[in-house]
């Protein structure tokens, strides 16, 4: 059972929590009234109000050193990670639909871009190895122009 002072603080706590309209301040009076209910003290109402407050006040300050606020209007970007596969899905799409290229080309392309290297498609189009890098540095630079051309002009 509480003592009568501590239901004279609880009742004073519970008034201030009407009028208040910020969650600090809400959430420093409940621990206020939590700390009262705890020590259930016999001193008077003020001081029990005072030393609560105070208590609940020191608590909450060191919660926003831990983790201080940030105005939404300083964040300057969305939180999470970049995801860097829809460049990646961007391209192959353009690949796939591109009039700029040949079939044989976007075949070369599009093996490059499945991890294979100039040694494993080498014997696919009937080539050297070193003839197959020579190929595949011209049709890099063919389909770059023609990203470059189609991307600025959509």
């Amino acid at each position: 059972m509480l003592t009568e002072q501590a239901q004279s603080a609880m009742n004073v706590l519970y008034g201030r929590i009407s009028r208040a309209s910020e969650s600090f301040e809400l959430e420093r009076l409940e621990r206020a009234l939590d700390e009262i209910i705890r020590l259930n003290a016999n001193r008077p109402a003020p001081f029990q109000i005072r030393s609560a407050y105070a208590h609940a006040g020191e608590l909450m300050r060191h919660r926003r050193d831990l983790a201080p606020t940030v105005s939404h209007s300083e964040v300057h970007h969305e939180p999470g990670t970049p995801d860097h596969g829809f460049a990646l899905i961007d391209m192959q799409l353009w690949l796939d639909k591109t009039p700029s290229l040949t079939c044989s080309q976007r075949t070369l392309l599009q093996g490059l871009g499945a991890g294979q290297d100039a040694s494993e498609l080498a014997p696919v189009h009937g080539l050297n190895v070193k003839r197959m890098r020579e190929h595949i540095s011209r049709v890099r630079r063919c389909a770059r122009g023609a990203y470059v051309s189609e991307v600025r002009a959509a």
